[in-house]
């Protein structure tokens, strides 16, 4: 099945799902400064979706200037999965992307996410469970897998080859450890095999895990047979970061942190305001005194607070 994944400029530079990151107003300003060849929702439960769909409005929600844009589900009930997929397809987005690497304990403890790595018997039944839900939608919408190496120990041979047994897009592969989290070392060799496996299965596959910039994209790409590759953490603060070789004024960042702080306020209830403070975090960073700017900044609890602060932080370079 052709879809959008194949049809994606190669070495394709994309923007990874992070939970409480890639929400709209961060992945407008991110479309407005550099879009990316692809980008995803923040995490949609599946458990929690089935209970109460209404609480993801704000989490699905997205604008045409996005696309291609997947939907990025986790959770650890193969029917829930099966449910949350016939609305997720009426909702028009253009893939939905299984979570089989997240981390977080949370996650971990219910068997979702990177504890389905290597539980083969689960995996499958979550696996066909969303195929026969997009089939039964008949809106066909393509089904790519994130995940790992492995949780302790290496399995990529074994574990991709498993996942290329269905027909999936895509898959994007984490190149450390479960065990790991975001830290330590990245095993790009074994992307490297994850996409020769995926490839004899006409699999798009992304390698991910600590890309500082497009240049080393590209390389790493080029280097281990990638489709492309997706960036997260380096994208924090920086959407400038796809826009190759590109250094931001100073006066950029600043006017930035205000138009994210406007698109939160207009999308958000105030007291959700709040979801801007972490990227206060990574905005201000290169110039003089980004410290005293960030601490001012975490302290603001609406739009004017941040206008008036960004104001008496320019008057310290007047």
């Amino acid at each position: 099945m052709k879809d959008f994944w194949h049809q994606l400029s190669t070495p394709t530079v994309g923007l990874a799902p992070m939970d409480g990151v890639t929400d709209e107003p961060m992945r407008q300003i991110q479309t407005i400064i550099a879009k990316p060849e692809v980008m995803y929702t923040e995490f949609v439960s599946v458990e929690g979706f089935v209970k109460n769909s209404k609480t993801f409005r704000k989490t699905l929600f997205f604008q045409e200037n996005e696309r291609p844009l997947v939907v990025q589900l986790f959770g650890y009930t193969p029917e829930f999965f099966s449910e949350t997929i016939l609305q997720i397809c009426e909702m028009n987005f253009d893939g939905i992307d299984l979570n089989m690497g997240c981390p977080a304990k949370n996650v971990l403890q219910k068997g979702g996410g990177g504890a389905l790595i290597g539980n083969y018997k689960l995996s499958e039944k979550i696996i066909k469970k969303s195929l026969e839900a997009i089939k039964k939608s008949k809106k066909y919408l393509p089904l790519s897998v994130k995940t790992r190496v492995g949780k302790d120990k290496i399995i990529t041979f074994d574990w991709i080859s498993f996942l290329c047994q269905f027909p999936l897009s895509e898959i994007t592969v984490h190149g450390r450890l479960l065990t790991k989290g975001n830290t330590g070392k990245v095993f790009w060799e074994e992307i490297g095999k994850a996409a020769d496996i995926s490839h004899n299965k006409g699999i798009v596959c992304l390698g991910n895990g600590g890309i500082k910039s497009i240049i080393e994209a590209k390389e790493k790409a080029k280097n281990f047979g990638l489709d492309g590759v997706l960036i997260g953490q380096a994208a924090l603060g920086n959407p400038w970061l796809f826009k190759e070789g590109y250094l931001p004024t100073k006066e950029e960042i600043l006017q930035t942190i205000i138009q994210h702080s406007q698109l939160v306020s207009d999308f958000y209830p105030p007291e959700r305001f709040v979801t801007v403070r972490k990227h206060f975090s990574w905005y201000p960073k290169g110039f003089p005194n980004c410290t005293t700017l960030k601490v001012e900044l975490l302290k603001c609890k609406n739009l004017n607070q941040v206008i008036e602060t960004v104001k008496e932080f320019k008057k310290s370079f007047d």
